[in-house]
């Protein structure tokens, strides 16, 4: 008798297992167009933090064919609040849709990095103060102060950023400062961000050359959320680090004696790659490519003619329009105008159209843009 409900039981095992694996069958023999049509009904921020991590095809396919054509950014305050604003902007049959929605932080600082799905925050008022915060588990840990002050965060002689190592699975603050030369430490951590405040900094070699800005250091435009890239005010070359490799290089500029860059140009992230936006003339802004990160291989993307109705109220002549993100991959460049009278515009390559994106912006308000690794399961 004993021995039959064994049997029984261990059936009964068996077919909740075989249950279960013909459900998972059932589901990943689904064609990818047929899975991408039922996950892009979910809203994008589930899609981004949840849903992207249930398996390896899953983040292939959210990350290269869904969340491709979406850009995310924060909008806060320049001296920092406790709420900012997250946008998304992506593309439907319309143009561009923006979604907004309020994010509560439980820390009051200035976001100077965003990765995935964390924040990294520095205090404006206590000296070399960073917080990480994850927006989907709404956790938060402060960091170990720096090993060697650097007067702050806030000013301009020290620049903090957050990159991803998909290789060794951990998240990398790049902390690059003004000493008597520029020098860099990192943290390292895992996802877990309980145990942040235990880590040590560990100190790196950094860069011999900072260009003209000896004395200034901002923060990084990071790409894929891997290679950091300095603005140092050079008509030759940027900065650049492989946070991966953790070693600092020269990225020689494009351009040519006709064309020289004479420092008027923006950094911008456009799918996946370093843009670089030049003012050739007045009326005329050459798009650049970093196509190849390794030999410093440029491609020009396009030219726009900068002299219609719209761009001239936008851009005064004098100070290139500021790019601050791409919306599916190479199609549309987000600006924001400067000046008192700001706001979001977006341009499309293709149709070589400028329209301004119905969303209200104070002069005093910052964008933080998101970064995403580059596409692999972690």
């Amino acid at each position: 008798m004993k021995t039959g409900t064994k049997r029984s039981r261990k059936e009964s095992e068996a077919e909740q297992a075989s249950r279960k694996k013909k459900k998972v069958d059932c589901f990943a023999s689904l064609h990818d167009d047929l899975l991408i049509d039922i996950l892009q009904k979910l809203p994008a921020d589930i899609l981004r933090y949840k849903t992207r991590f249930v398996c390896k095809r899953w983040f292939s396919l959210i990350t290269n064919r869904i969340l491709f054509d979406h850009a995310s950014l924060i909008l806060e305050t320049s001296y920092g609040s406790r709420t900012v604003r997250l946008m998304d902007i992506s593309e439907d049959k319309h143009g561009l849709t923006l979604k907004e929605q309020n994010l509560e932080i439980p820390y009051t600082g200035r976001i100077k990095s965003w990765c995935n799905e964390f924040l990294l925050i520095t205090d404006l008022y206590k000296e070399g103060s960073l917080f990480i915060y994850d927006i989907i588990r709404k956790q938060g840990s402060f960091l170990p102060p720096c090993s060697t002050s650097c007067g702050g965060h806030y000013g301009c002689k020290c620049g903090v950023g957050l990159s991803y190592d998909k290789f060794k699975g951990v998240y990398k603050v790049v902390h690059a400062f003004l000493g008597p030369q520029i020098q860099c430490e990192l943290l390292i951590f895992k996802g877990d961000i309980a145990s942040c405040n235990s880590l040590k900094w560990k100190k790196i070699s950094g860069p011999y050359y900072t260009g003209q800005r000896r004395y200034y250091w901002d923060d990084p435009v990071s790409v894929q959320g891997r290679y950091f890239h300095w603005d140092v005010h050079c008509s030759k070359y940027l900065v650049s680090m492989d946070t991966v490799k953790e070693r600092f290089r020269q990225t020689c500029l494009p351009g040519s004696d006709v064309f020289p860059m004479n420092k008027r140009y923006s950094l911008v992230e456009m799918g996946g790659f370093l843009s670089l936006l030049h003012k050739v003339s007045v009326d005329k802004i050459n798009v650049w490519m970093l196509k190849d990160y390794q030999r410093s291989k440029w491609e020009i993307l396009q030219s726009i003619n900068v002299s219609s109705h719209v761009w001239s109220s936008i851009y005064p002549g004098r100070v290139l329009p500021l790019p601050v993100t791409c919306v599916k991959g190479e199609r549309y460049i987000i600006f924001r105008k400067p000046g008192s009278e700001t706001g979001l515009y977006s341009y499309d390559l293709k149709n070589k159209i400028m329209r301004r994106l119905d969303v209200n912006i104070a002069p005093a308000e910052r964008c933080v843009v998101r970064t995403t690794a580059a596409a692999s399961f972690f």
